[in-house]
């Protein structure tokens, strides 16, 4: 299968879709998942693309039906603004196209500025018709970087005869031309045929938008870790004769996640898996299970590319379905 950066994929063993970030080698890609926010290693082998950027000399019926199942459908009925590269597979070198969406059933009235600074430049006015885009304009990242520091929108809604009278916005976003060449950030839409950044202006009012300074933000972050309990971890292993059993299920392994994400939790059921191959490493023929469930598949992966490559001079395969169906992997210490 020739998979291919920026395709949205589907795996064949979990029930989990990513957009791919990265060729490894000839077999193995990065798959960022939205879900979680951080990308894994994944063997081509266990995915099917659902939808591709590249278009075929000779499309078929097939593959536009399966090119339309891939696509990430934006309706909610709001205006959108939307960042559109030419280049994705080249994101810095690239230059990014402007749009404002109207996903209304009325005509949208809207003047564009960009702020750089504290100073203000009008760009555009005009109409934007119902369920349509129009193009604010395209600028490279030295563009954005040296005058747009975020994007100024406001925007009534009219609509000729009966109506529902629709909230006036008035919105800033920012661009940060970092966040401009991360792809993972990137996602199919209905409104255009390659991917984008695109943000609902609704909900980016001003206000929210405010810059935070230096001490407020060091303030904040004390006050998180001040207020944030450190995980209690808890009991996991059991040893059964020459088997030991490592339960990494995250209720198994701490009291509360309060305060931790899905990130912060991978990463701990990750530390106590490394912690115990550090351990048992030297124990020639100890048998290890680890209990990580079925679940999204997530740390089923992670684990099963660290065994892979930092701990692949030993031996794993799943261990007893009878017992835990696809939810273990056993580890044999060679």
């Amino acid at each position: 299968m020739n998979i291919r950066i920026g395709d949205i994929v589907r795996f064949i063993s979990e029930k989990m879709e990513g957009k791919v970030t990265g060729i490894i080698d000839n077999t193995t890609v990065n798959i960022f998942v939205d879900d979680y926010g951080f990308e894994i290693p994944a063997s081509t082998s266990d995915l099917v693309v659902i939808h591709s950027d590249f278009t075929p000399s000779k499309p078929d019926s097939s593959s536009v039906t399966q090119v339309q199942k891939g696509v990430t459908m934006e309706s909610g009925d709001t205006l959108y603004f939307a960042i559109v590269p030419d280049n994705f597979n080249n994101l810095p070198d690239s230059r990014y196209e402007l749009f404002l969406v109207n996903d209304t059933q009325q005509t949208c009235l809207y003047s564009i500025a960009f702020r750089h600074g504290e100073k203000y430049s009008g760009i555009s006015a005009g109409n934007c018709n119902p369920d349509s885009t129009c193009p604010i304009g395209t600028y490279s990242l030295k563009d954005i970087d040296a005058g747009i520091k975020a994007v100024h929108i406001q925007a009534i809604f009219f609509k000729k005869g009966s109506t529902t009278p629709r909230t006036p916005i008035e919105a800033e976003v920012k661009i940060n031309t970092v966040n401009l060449c991360k792809s993972g950030i990137y996602k199919h839409t209905r409104w255009f045929d390659s991917i984008c950044i695109i943000r609902a202006l609704d909900k980016e009012h001003l206000p929210a938008t405010e810059e935070i300074d230096e001490k407020q933000l060091t303030q904040a972050i004390r006050e998180k870790k001040d207020t944030t309990p450190a995980p209690t971890p808890r009991p996991q292993k059991q040893i059964v004769g020459n088997i030991v059993e490592i339960d990494l299920h995250c209720h198994e392994l701490l009291e509360t996640t309060a305060g931790m994400n899905n990130k912060d939790i991978l990463e701990y059921q990750l530390e106590i898996f490394r912690k115990t191959m550090e351990e048992y490493k030297l124990r020639k023929g100890q048998k290890i299970i680890f209990i990580h469930g079925k679940g999204d598949g997530i740390l089923r992966q992670r684990i099963l590319w660290e065994l892979q490559t930092k701990y692949k001079r030993h031996h794993h395969q799943d261990a007893s379905f009878k017992q835990y169906g696809y939810g273990a992997t056993m580890v044999t210490i060679k």
